[in-house]
């Protein structure tokens, strides 16, 4: 205790600020933002009742802050409380004088990439800002070239595997952050130690998820159908092969003109929804799941040139190379419901929310973007002065490229930005290390010289 109390005595301005940005996005945000996915994850969170659309996970969690206070404002201060702490960390080490903390504060405070989704009660900021606090801790004991803390161990491998948790697809981009967990545990030296600890985690991460879905029992939607039924209609529309299983063709709503009148390798959604009811499919259950998994397997392996030919089309519709519809790069809004929720815009939240909207159409809010500045940061951080902000860049490149290239392969939808609210975080606390990392070059020229 007298540790921290020091600490804060020491960095009164990073706990000023950090203070600051807390109770600024708080009253312009409260009581946070929520789509019908999240006032879903609200009702399990609420009833006990889940289902396997998202993991349940975040639903738990948000039962456990509902003893608190029910609702989504205990949730919303949990992610904010997240994303502050990580500046704490990180300007009271990186970023420690006055004038970095200040210009870092700006940064976070003012970027709409980074302030347009963290009030937005979902899996992806959830997982983004879990992933960012963990690193952050970590970046603080690096800074100090020490081993963490057994308090900072814990906290900064429970933040990392939360974030694993928190979104189904969520492993590939955890992976290097695990590895960056027991690499530094271990001094950087016993690399096959490290590497272990990673597989040990990433199991763990995986028989998690499968102890969960046994113990909670979520409801059965199978959300991965959609993916079976993209793929399919793919392959079919392309090569005219149909591997729609029996339970499919002979299915009375099923319409296979219609189907190729308006497949597109972007999205299922609006075929799987179709709101002109003009098409329909079958719905999955335990006795047909297998029936139409095998289908697809026999499809992709009958036609590999194809699916991936159709994988790539869509990945460049869901990176906004190719554009086909909008793209969602603020949800400001509770969606309508029942449970008494809503969200009243203030003066503070026309401050924040205004030019968030009025710079939708910049560059910085594509997808195509962050992609390309990841690969540069990639690349940037084999030429960074500091060994310490080298591997810290690296590692951040790394698991966002890994999150965002995973994508291929499952992308849900070419209209949400927030998919990539991993990689606008990693990539931009990324360069700002870079930058960090020009300031000691320059240091040092100038103290020799």
């Amino acid at each position: 205790m007298r540790l921290a109390n020091k600490t804060l005595v020491r960095y009164p301005l990073a706990v000023c600020l950090g203070l600051a940005g807390f109770t600024l996005d708080l009253v312009a945000y409260y009581p946070g933002f929520m789509s019908p996915d999240s006032l879903d994850v609200y009702t399990q969170s609420v009833t006990h009742h889940y289902i396997d659309t998202h993991p349940p996970i975040m639903a738990l969690w948000w039962g456990v802050l509902n003893y608190v206070y029910r609702g989504p404002q205990v949730m919303l201060v949990f992610q904010l409380a997240v994303l502050w702490t990580s500046f704490y960390f990180l300007a009271i080490s990186w970023f420690s004088s006055r004038r970095s903390q200040v210009w870092f504060f700006c940064c976070l405070l003012l970027a709409p990439f980074i302030q347009n989704f963290v009030a937005y009660l979902i899996g992806d900021p959830q997982m983004a800002l879990s992933w960012l606090l963990g690193v952050s801790i970590m970046a603080r004991a690096e800074y100090k070239k020490r081993r963490m803390t057994i308090p900072e161990a814990i906290f900064s491998f429970l933040f990392i595997f939360y974030g694993s948790l928190v979104r189904i697809n969520a492993l590939p981009g955890a992976l290097p952050l695990f590895y960056f967990y027991f690499a530094h545990y271990l001094k950087w030296r016993q690399y096959r130690w490290a590497i272990i600890g990673t597989c040990i985690s990433a199991v763990l991460v995986i028989g998690l998820q499968i102890f969960f879905n046994d113990i909670l029992k979520p409801e059965r939607r199978y959300p991965e159908y959609k993916l079976y039924l993209h793929d399919l209609s793919g392959i079919y529309v392309k090569t005219g092969k149909n591997y729609f299983p029996s339970f499919i063709r002979q299915y009375q709503g099923f319409d296979t003109n219609y189907l190729k009148a308006n497949y597109t390798t972007a999205t299922f959604d609006h075929l799987y929804w179709n709101d002109e009811q003009k098409i329909s499919f079958p719905r999955l259950n335990e006795n047909n799941k297998h029936i139409i998994r095998r289908a697809w397997i026999n499809g992709i392996s009958d036609n590999p040139g194809t699916y991936l030919q159709n994988r790539w089309d869509g990945f460049l519709y869901y990176l906004h190379f190719k554009r086909r519809a909008w793209l969602v790069v603020l949800h400001a809004e509770v969606s309508p419901n029942n449970l008494g929720i809503s969200f009243k815009r203030n003066f503070i939240s026309d401050l924040f929310l205004k030019p968030i909207k009025f710079q939708s159409w910049m560059v910085y809010m594509k997808p195509w973007f962050w992609l390309i500045m990841n690969v540069i940061t990639l690349i940037a951080c084999f030429f960074a002065y500091n060994l310490i902000i080298k591997k810290i860049v690296f590692i951040l490149s790394i698991s966002s490229l890994l999150y965002l290239l995973a994508e291929f392969f499952i992308f849900p939808v070419d209209t949400d930005f927030r998919y990539f609210y991993w990689n606008c975080l990693a990539v931009f606390i990324s360069v700002l290390f870079l930058l960090r990392d020009r300031g000691l070059k320059n240091s040092r020229v100038e103290m020799n010289y």
